[in-house]
């Protein structure tokens, strides 16, 4: 079953979250305890507005447990979609310079942040299954093209994406790392 997150599960998103920052290696993680670390981001996954925050997730659920979850967002918001992370990381003292990186989106698509699979559900259809939602999600928010970026270097995701009509666009760089723009008109 695929569903919206209810606000009462975010912190149930917790890891899934982790797992997209560390795999971004930003250097904030390093400087920070886990604990306090677990607290900033669930504090701004509670924020709708955050880019990882419920309003902007959806959930497989399999075998009764969060098999993965999906982020997604107007391009639009990108400018405002750090905010509460910011603000949650300023309330501690810790600077915010760290977490701003170059524009990943473009206004005028709905922008699909992210998907992740936990481990032990990878490789059973999970990620196909979620991204069969976003043609309507988009669609109910009024918009005819998603974009979403992908590691140049990740074949899997890149063959998913290209097999439900995704095409590159261009090439971005994100956090020194290369990223296929990739579109679909919908």
């Amino acid at each position: 079953m695929i569903r919206k997150v209810r606000q009462e599960e975010v912190h149930l998103l917790y890891p899934f979250v982790y797992r997209i920052l560390s795999d971004m290696d930003l250097p904030l993680l390093d400087t920070i305890n886990g604990d306090e670390l677990t607290q900033i981001i669930v504090d701004a996954m509670e924020s709708p507005q955050y880019r990882y925050g419920y309003e902007h997730a959806w959930v497989c659920i399999h075998e009764n447990q969060i098999a993965g979850v999906l982020f997604g967002y107007p391009g639009e918001h990108i400018p405002l979609v750090d905010g509460p992370l910011q603000v949650a990381l300023a309330e501690r003292g810790i600077p915010t310079s760290k977490i701003i990186q170059n524009p990943e989106t473009h206004a005028g698509e709905w922008y699909l942040d992210a998907i992740v699979i936990a481990p032990i559900f990878r490789n059973q259809g999970i990620g196909r299954r979620l991204l069969q939602i976003i043609d309507n999600v988009a669609k109910e928010a009024g918009y005819t093209t998603i974009g979403l970026n992908c590691p140049a270097d990740n074949q899997i995701a890149y063959h998913l994406y290209t097999d439900i009509g995704f095409e590159v666009h261009t090439k971005i760089l994100l956090e020194n790392k290369i990223f296929f723009h990739m579109t679909k008109d919908i």
